[in-house]
Protein backbone atom coordinates (compact mmCIF):
# COMPACT_ATOMS: atom_id res chain seq x y z
CA UNK A 1 0.00 0.00 0.00
CA UNK A 2 1.38 3.12 -0.97
CA UNK A 3 1.59 5.93 2.03
CA UNK A 4 -0.09 9.27 1.73
CA UNK A 5 2.28 12.04 0.42
CA UNK A 6 1.27 14.43 3.08
CA UNK A 7 -0.64 14.27 6.65
CA UNK A 8 -4.07 12.50 5.86
CA UNK A 9 -7.25 14.28 6.84
CA UNK A 10 -8.91 14.05 9.99
CA UNK A 11 -11.57 11.80 8.54
CA UNK A 12 -9.48 9.43 8.09
CA UNK A 13 -9.26 8.72 11.90
CA UNK A 14 -12.99 7.29 11.78
CA UNK A 15 -12.00 5.08 9.94
CA UNK A 16 -8.86 3.92 11.99
CA UNK A 17 -10.54 4.29 15.40
CA UNK A 18 -13.24 1.62 13.30
CA UNK A 19 -11.91 -1.59 15.46
CA UNK A 20 -12.45 0.12 18.20
CA UNK A 21 -15.95 0.81 17.51
CA UNK A 22 -16.43 -3.06 16.25
CA UNK A 23 -16.07 -3.83 19.83
CA UNK A 24 -17.95 -1.13 21.61
CA UNK A 25 -20.81 -2.79 19.31
CA UNK A 26 -20.12 -6.05 20.39
CA UNK A 27 -20.03 -5.71 23.61
CA UNK A 28 -22.93 -3.30 24.29
CA UNK A 29 -25.04 -4.76 22.10
CA UNK A 30 -24.56 -8.43 20.38
CA UNK A 31 -23.00 -9.59 23.04
CA UNK A 32 -25.68 -9.39 25.52
CA UNK A 33 -28.76 -10.20 23.84
CA UNK A 34 -26.73 -13.26 22.47
CA UNK A 35 -25.99 -14.81 26.22
CA UNK A 36 -29.55 -13.66 26.97
CA UNK A 37 -30.82 -15.79 24.64
CA UNK A 38 -28.39 -18.25 25.61
CA UNK A 39 -30.21 -18.40 29.18
CA UNK A 40 -27.92 -16.44 31.34
CA UNK A 41 -29.55 -14.55 33.88
CA UNK A 42 -29.61 -10.47 33.31
CA UNK A 43 -27.77 -10.45 37.06
CA UNK A 44 -25.16 -12.56 35.42
CA UNK A 45 -24.41 -10.78 32.03
CA UNK A 46 -24.13 -7.36 33.75
CA UNK A 47 -21.23 -8.55 35.68
CA UNK A 48 -20.09 -10.02 32.37
CA UNK A 49 -20.32 -6.24 30.92
CA UNK A 50 -18.78 -4.84 33.85
CA UNK A 51 -15.68 -6.79 33.13
CA UNK A 52 -15.25 -7.19 29.68
CA UNK A 53 -15.64 -2.96 29.42
CA UNK A 54 -12.86 -2.58 31.88
CA UNK A 55 -10.07 -2.37 29.32
CA UNK A 56 -11.29 1.26 28.95
CA UNK A 57 -10.66 2.22 32.65
CA UNK A 58 -7.19 -0.06 32.95
CA UNK A 59 -6.01 0.44 29.58
CA UNK A 60 -3.77 3.65 30.85
CA UNK A 61 -1.80 0.57 31.89
CA UNK A 62 -0.56 -0.74 28.39
CA UNK A 63 -1.33 2.66 26.62
CA UNK A 64 2.36 3.51 27.17
CA UNK A 65 3.77 0.85 24.66
CA UNK A 66 2.41 3.22 21.57
CA UNK A 67 5.74 5.43 22.38
CA UNK A 68 8.45 3.26 22.80
CA UNK A 69 10.11 1.45 19.89
CA UNK A 70 7.98 0.67 16.81
CA UNK A 71 5.98 4.32 14.99
CA UNK A 72 2.51 4.42 16.39
CA UNK A 73 1.44 2.83 12.92
CA UNK A 74 2.56 -0.40 13.78
CA UNK A 75 1.46 -0.19 17.38
CA UNK A 76 -2.00 0.52 15.66
CA UNK A 77 -2.34 -2.27 13.03
CA UNK A 78 -1.03 -4.96 16.13
CA UNK A 79 -3.80 -3.72 18.16
CA UNK A 80 -6.27 -4.05 15.35
CA UNK A 81 -5.23 -7.28 13.97
CA UNK A 82 -4.89 -8.60 17.86
CA UNK A 83 -8.11 -8.00 18.40
CA UNK A 84 -9.55 -9.84 15.26
CA UNK A 85 -7.64 -13.05 16.48
CA UNK A 86 -8.89 -12.67 19.61
CA UNK A 87 -12.53 -12.42 18.14
CA UNK A 88 -11.99 -15.88 16.23
CA UNK A 89 -11.04 -17.17 19.82
CA UNK A 90 -13.91 -16.04 22.01
CA UNK A 91 -16.70 -16.24 19.60
CA UNK A 92 -17.08 -19.65 19.72
CA UNK A 93 -17.72 -19.53 23.08
CA UNK A 94 -20.09 -17.10 23.55
CA UNK A 95 -22.77 -18.83 25.95
CA UNK A 96 -23.66 -20.29 29.44
CA UNK A 97 -20.62 -23.19 28.94
CA UNK A 98 -18.12 -21.29 28.93
CA UNK A 99 -18.77 -18.03 30.43
CA UNK A 100 -15.99 -17.54 32.97
CA UNK A 101 -13.29 -18.23 30.03
CA UNK A 102 -15.22 -16.15 27.26
CA UNK A 103 -15.51 -13.19 29.84
CA UNK A 104 -11.38 -13.75 30.78
CA UNK A 105 -10.60 -13.94 26.71
CA UNK A 106 -12.96 -10.84 25.79
CA UNK A 107 -11.28 -8.97 28.70
CA UNK A 108 -8.12 -10.19 27.60
CA UNK A 109 -8.74 -9.39 23.52
CA UNK A 110 -9.96 -5.76 24.69
CA UNK A 111 -6.29 -4.77 26.72
CA UNK A 112 -5.36 -5.25 23.52
CA UNK A 113 -7.74 -2.97 21.58
CA UNK A 114 -7.14 -0.37 24.03
CA UNK A 115 -3.79 -0.06 21.91
CA UNK A 116 -5.84 1.28 18.86
CA UNK A 117 -7.07 4.23 20.83
CA UNK A 118 -3.73 4.99 22.06
CA UNK A 119 -2.01 4.63 19.21
CA UNK A 120 -4.94 6.78 17.20
CA UNK A 121 -4.53 9.55 19.83
CA UNK A 122 -0.55 9.34 19.75
CA UNK A 123 -0.82 9.80 15.62
CA UNK A 124 -3.01 12.56 15.88
CA UNK A 125 -0.30 14.45 18.53
CA UNK A 126 2.40 13.38 15.58
CA UNK A 127 1.53 13.90 12.51
CA UNK A 128 -1.39 16.55 12.59
CA UNK A 129 -1.33 20.38 12.83
CA UNK A 130 -2.76 21.84 16.32
CA UNK A 131 -5.97 23.29 13.88
CA UNK A 132 -6.69 19.42 12.35
CA UNK A 133 -6.30 17.80 16.21
CA UNK A 134 -9.68 18.77 16.97
CA UNK A 135 -11.21 17.45 14.15
CA UNK A 136 -9.78 14.36 13.77
CA UNK A 137 -10.79 13.89 17.76
CA UNK A 138 -14.28 14.56 16.67
CA UNK A 139 -13.98 12.11 14.01
CA UNK A 140 -12.67 9.62 15.98
CA UNK A 141 -15.86 9.48 17.80
CA UNK A 142 -17.90 9.48 14.25
CA UNK A 143 -15.66 6.13 14.03
CA UNK A 144 -16.10 4.78 17.86
CA UNK A 145 -20.18 5.53 18.47
CA UNK A 146 -20.90 5.21 14.42
CA UNK A 147 -19.02 2.06 13.81
CA UNK A 148 -20.25 0.80 16.89
CA UNK A 149 -24.10 0.68 15.54
CA UNK A 150 -23.25 -0.54 12.52
CA UNK A 151 -21.42 -3.86 14.20
CA UNK A 152 -23.82 -4.39 16.14
CA UNK A 153 -26.22 -4.67 13.63
CA UNK A 154 -23.81 -6.66 11.44
CA UNK A 155 -23.54 -9.35 14.44
CA UNK A 156 -26.62 -9.76 15.29
CA UNK A 157 -27.47 -10.15 11.67
CA UNK A 158 -24.93 -12.98 11.07
CA UNK A 159 -25.76 -14.67 14.41
CA UNK A 160 -29.13 -15.33 13.14
CA UNK A 161 -27.93 -16.65 9.90
CA UNK A 162 -24.92 -19.13 10.91
CA UNK A 163 -22.76 -20.38 13.66
CA UNK A 164 -21.09 -18.52 16.37
CA UNK A 165 -17.60 -19.22 15.02
CA UNK A 166 -18.57 -18.03 11.22
CA UNK A 167 -20.26 -14.97 12.61
CA UNK A 168 -16.68 -14.61 14.44
CA UNK A 169 -14.41 -15.35 11.43
CA UNK A 170 -16.82 -12.57 9.65
CA UNK A 171 -16.09 -10.43 12.07
CA UNK A 172 -12.49 -10.99 12.41
CA UNK A 173 -11.73 -10.47 8.65
CA UNK A 174 -13.87 -6.97 8.74
CA UNK A 175 -11.36 -5.97 11.67
CA UNK A 176 -8.33 -7.83 10.06
CA UNK A 177 -9.05 -5.73 6.83
CA UNK A 178 -8.67 -2.46 8.65
CA UNK A 179 -5.44 -3.30 9.88
CA UNK A 180 -3.66 -2.50 6.75
CA UNK A 181 -4.97 1.43 7.08
CA UNK A 182 -2.74 2.91 9.25
CA UNK A 183 0.53 1.31 6.57
CA UNK A 184 -0.91 4.37 4.30
CA UNK A 185 -0.30 7.06 7.13
CA UNK A 186 3.10 8.86 6.68
CA UNK A 187 4.84 9.05 9.66
CA UNK A 188 8.60 9.87 10.62
CA UNK A 189 10.31 6.67 12.42
CA UNK A 190 10.37 7.35 16.46
CA UNK A 191 13.06 8.54 18.28
CA UNK A 192 15.14 6.27 20.42
CA UNK A 193 13.74 5.52 23.66
CA UNK A 194 14.13 3.23 26.76
CA UNK A 195 11.39 0.72 27.51
CA UNK A 196 8.57 1.95 30.80
CA UNK A 197 11.54 4.30 32.64
CA UNK A 198 9.59 6.90 33.92
CA UNK A 199 6.78 6.82 31.99
CA UNK A 200 4.07 5.80 34.41
CA UNK A 201 5.08 7.93 37.10
CA UNK A 202 4.66 11.00 34.66
CA UNK A 203 1.08 9.59 33.23
CA UNK A 204 -0.03 9.51 37.39
CA UNK A 205 1.41 13.34 37.77
CA UNK A 206 -0.50 14.12 34.55
CA UNK A 207 -4.05 12.75 35.63
CA UNK A 208 -3.20 14.15 39.27
CA UNK A 209 -2.77 17.36 37.92
CA UNK A 210 -5.40 17.28 35.98
CA UNK A 211 -7.78 16.26 39.32
CA UNK A 212 -6.34 19.35 40.69
CA UNK A 213 -6.99 21.72 37.93
CA UNK A 214 -9.76 24.17 38.79
CA UNK A 215 -11.23 24.76 35.36
CA UNK A 216 -11.18 21.42 34.68
CA UNK A 217 -11.80 20.02 38.71
CA UNK A 218 -16.09 19.36 37.74
CA UNK A 219 -15.58 18.09 34.12
CA UNK A 220 -13.55 15.14 35.79
CA UNK A 221 -15.65 14.79 38.53
CA UNK A 222 -18.57 14.08 35.48
CA UNK A 223 -16.32 12.27 33.75
CA UNK A 224 -15.96 9.87 36.29
CA UNK A 225 -19.01 9.90 37.76
CA UNK A 226 -21.57 6.83 37.05
CA UNK A 227 -24.03 8.88 35.24
CA UNK A 228 -21.18 9.42 32.47
CA UNK A 229 -20.31 5.09 32.12
CA UNK A 230 -23.42 4.25 30.60
CA UNK A 231 -23.09 1.31 32.38
CA UNK A 232 -26.46 0.29 32.47
CA UNK A 233 -26.47 0.69 28.21
CA UNK A 234 -25.55 -2.69 27.76
CA UNK A 235 -28.33 -4.72 29.84
CA UNK A 236 -30.74 -3.12 27.18
CA UNK A 237 -30.37 -5.88 24.79
CA UNK A 238 -30.15 -8.38 27.65
CA UNK A 239 -33.46 -7.95 28.53
CA UNK A 240 -35.07 -7.80 25.24
CA UNK A 241 -36.07 -11.17 24.87
CA UNK A 242 -38.11 -10.75 27.87
CA UNK A 243 -40.27 -8.41 26.07
CA UNK A 244 -40.50 -10.10 23.15
CA UNK A 245 -38.02 -8.74 20.99
CA UNK A 246 -35.63 -10.63 18.64
CA UNK A 247 -32.76 -10.14 17.20
CA UNK A 248 -34.22 -7.80 14.35
CA UNK A 249 -36.05 -5.56 16.74
CA UNK A 250 -32.44 -4.66 18.82
CA UNK A 251 -30.94 -4.79 15.49
CA UNK A 252 -33.21 -2.05 14.13
CA UNK A 253 -34.19 -0.13 17.71
CA UNK A 254 -30.82 -0.12 19.13
CA UNK A 255 -28.00 -0.14 16.81
CA UNK A 256 -29.13 1.25 12.99
CA UNK A 257 -32.10 3.26 14.13
CA UNK A 258 -29.50 4.73 17.01
CA UNK A 259 -26.58 5.40 14.10
CA UNK A 260 -28.86 7.11 11.90
CA UNK A 261 -30.12 9.24 15.09
CA UNK A 262 -26.34 10.07 16.45
CA UNK A 263 -25.03 10.99 12.86
CA UNK A 264 -27.40 13.45 12.02
CA UNK A 265 -26.60 15.12 15.14
CA UNK A 266 -22.97 14.81 15.49
CA UNK A 267 -21.58 15.15 12.04
CA UNK A 268 -18.27 16.90 12.12
CA UNK A 269 -18.22 20.01 9.71
CA UNK A 270 -16.05 19.26 6.88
Amino acid sequence: MCPLRRSPAPWVFSLLILPLGMIVGLNYTALPFLLAKAGLSVDRIATISSIINLPGVLGVIVSPIVDIKLRRRAWLAIGTFGTAIAACIYFPLIGASHAVLMTALIFAGGMVTFLVVAACGGLMVRILSLTDQPKAGAWTQVGVLGGGALSGAMVLWLAVRMSLPAAGLCFAAVVAILGYLPFAIPEPAPEPSPWFHGRLATIGREIWGLARSRPRRWGTLLLLSPCATGAAQSLLPAIAPHYGVGGSGVMWINRLGGAVRWHSVHWPAR
